[in-house]
């Protein structure tokens, strides 16, 4: 080693040299290992930041740059620095605490999107317990698509243990889209009920038709007292999976499996289900099942046999919302902070929202050519639905012509019975009713009712009337290729003759204004033309309201969404999570399956 010291005039003295070495010196090629040859530059921190951002993990990220190099010796700096930076980055992203950064990222969103909205809960002691966000896009996607939520909360996916509860529903081309994402540090009714409060009045206090979740007693309280108006259904796949387990008869006896699956979703009525119920106790011995006795209080809420005079677009389970959660569980891991989370599911959301356009774009640049071209009804459809909403109707239409038949046709054809070509003995038949003057057709089967598509039942029965098209009130615009234009431009068109308008002035104008604006801001962005057409038509339009108000301004503050307040917030606690932690919860034959075995080996 050698050690120099500097005088007052500057000159550099030697003041301690040791020759001999006290360690084997670094070869050639462990060179890079030193750290004095070890800096990571601005361009490969760049790399390595854009990767781990993307979902990329450190250490591929590294084995990346390795390759592009030639190797690890040429790369400039070792994994463990790769890593150290990456960890760097994060802590810099909540140096005010976890709990504030994550609230200055929202209040950032809310200057750059003024319709992003948030709002927080915190305890006595000013720590977090509970959040919920939604940006400008899915509150306009709520107004067009709000009518069934599948609300899941599976996965817990951060270092506190906060549930993570996401706000799921299906657009247009059947996909899913985010109305908003909330984390929760208990599961309980409080929660749940300053949750669902919260969300019906960012979205203006419009209630969803629907909302499906899981057997959850305390959800189950909370959607009864915030939710009145909303229709509750279970998700029947945790049913079924709970099943095996309660009812030991259910695997042995397939009439008894068979009856029950029935129940779950093959009745076109009450009576049907209360037969085909009755039929499987008696055939099981199951009159004293304590579950399956708590579980037919419960019936209104999972089977579709009671659910048929309600919009349910056919969902059977919350699955959409685990897809979602199985999503979230990839970008984030049991160590990541809030603000992790936040920021990973925003990128979530941005890949939906290409899948999204990309299907905009596919129904406005293509047409859709039906199966059987010369098929007037067919091309009915294809010119007003989605592509994929289109396929689901031409399966229909397929069935209708291939598969079903007119057993019996009233006097007045008022009154048609449907039933399958080659199954009328094993099916119960399906009973049309149809109004020819006011062009009304009501099939036992519902479908229309719970899915807004007409069935293969009525299909049947305009070719037997020989009709060339549907009538038009059953084109159901949610399910329309055009769907958000179709509704903001119909809002402005309809208001005016709409006594809720004149009666509802004030916040719902205002919102439908802003959301109006927004949408268009949003597609006029990037285009030239497009953003000088829209600030000048702001500014005539302006100019206009300056005349008719008398050429007094008047100028109103937006209200902020977020209750949370301006002082800083604690970090919460990490709370012991119920049950499993980040995984989905085993069904009964995966928690049969024998674990491998382990060996302890001692050397």
């Amino acid at each position: 080693m050698v050690r120099f010291v500097t005088d007052e005039d500057g000159y550099w003295h030697v003041k301690r040299f040791i020759e001999s070495h006290n360690h084997e010196l670094a070869s050639p090629a462990d060179r890079h290992l030193l750290r004095s040859c070890r800096n990571v530059i601005e361009e490969k921190a760049s790399v390595l930041k854009s990767m781990t951002n993307a979902g990329i993990r450190t250490v591929d990220a590294y084995a990346y740059l390795a390759e592009e190099v030639g190797g690890c010796e040429n790369v400039g700096f070792s994994k463990r620095d790769a890593y150290n930076l990456i960890q760097k980055e994060k802590r810099a992203r909540i140096e005010i605490g976890d709990t504030n950064s994550l609230i200055q990222l929202f209040k950032d969103r809310q200057v750059e999107d003024h319709m992003f909205a948030w709002d927080v809960q915190y305890d006595d002691q000013d720590r977090l317990l509970n959040f919920f966000w939604v940006d400008g896009r899915s509150r306009i996607d709520y107004e067009c698509f709000g009518d069934v939520l599948i609300f899941d909360t599976s996965y817990r996916l951060n270092k506190y243990n906060f549930v993570c509860a996401p706000f799921v529903g299906v657009n247009n081309h059947w996909q899913n889209i985010l109305f908003g994402v909330a984390f929760l540090s208990e599961e309980t009714i409080e929660s749940f009920t300053w949750l669902f409060k919260v969300f019906v009045r960012i979205m203006g206090n419009k209630y969803p038709t629907t909302i499906f979740t899981d057997q959850d007693q305390a959800m189950a309280r909370a959607i009864e007292a915030a939710l009145p108006h909303t229709r509750h259904r279970l998700c029947q796949w945790h049913i079924f999976k709970k099943v095996p387990s309660k009812v030991s008869i259910y695997n042995s006896n397939n009439k008894v499996r068979g009856l029950f699956h029935k129940c779950m979703r093959w009745c076109d009525s009450e009576e049907v289900f209360e037969e085909a119920w009755n039929e499987m106790i008696k055939e099981g011995n199951l009159h004293n099942h304590e579950w399956l006795q708590d579980l037919y209080k419960i019936r209104r809420k999972w089977s579709t046999a009671f659910n048929k005079d309600s919009f349910c677009m056919g969902i059977l389970s919350t699955q959409r919302s685990e897809c979602t959660n199985n999503v979230c569980h990839g970008i984030s891991k049991p160590t990541s902070s809030l603000t992790d989370c936040f920021l990973g599911l925003e990128k979530v959301l941005m890949n939906w929202r290409r899948n999204e356009q990309d299907e905009d774009y596919k129904c406005s640049q293509s047409e859709i050519v039906p199966v059987i071209k010369n098929s007037s009804i067919l091309k009915q459809a294809a010119r007003y639905y989605s592509r994929r909403i289109y396929s689901i109707f031409e399966e229909e239409f397929i069935k209708a012509v291939g598969e079903m038949s007119i057993d019996f046709v009233s006097t007045d054809s008022s009154k048609y019975i449907v039933n399958y070509i080659e199954k009328k003995n094993q099916n119960h038949p399906w009973v049309v009713h149809f109004d020819a003057t006011e062009g009304n057709i009501q099939c036992s089967c519902k479908k229309y009712e719970t899915m807004g598509l007409l069935c293969s039942h009525c299909l049947r029965v305009f070719k037997q009337l020989d009709m060339a098209k549907f009538p038009e009130k059953y084109l159901l615009l949610r399910w329309s290729a055009r769907a958000r234009q179709v509704f903001y431009s119909g809002y402005f068109l309809n208001s005016q003759r709409s006594n809720n308008f004149q009666s509802g002035r004030g916040f719902i104008f205002r919102n439908q204004v802003s959301r109006f604006a927004y949408q268009m801001s949003t597609e006029a962005q990037g285009n030239e033309e497009a953003e000088e057409f829209i600030l000048s038509s702001l500014q005539d339009m302006y100019k206009k309201l300056y005349l008719i108000l008398g050429g007094k301004k008047r100028n109103q503050k937006d209200v902020a969404s977020s209750q949370g307040g301006t002082a800083d917030l604690k970090d919460p606690l990490k709370r012991r999570p119920k049950g499993i932690s980040n995984a989905r919860l085993k069904s009964h034959w995966e928690k049969k399956k024998r674990p491998k075995s382990k060996f302890l080996i001692i050397c």
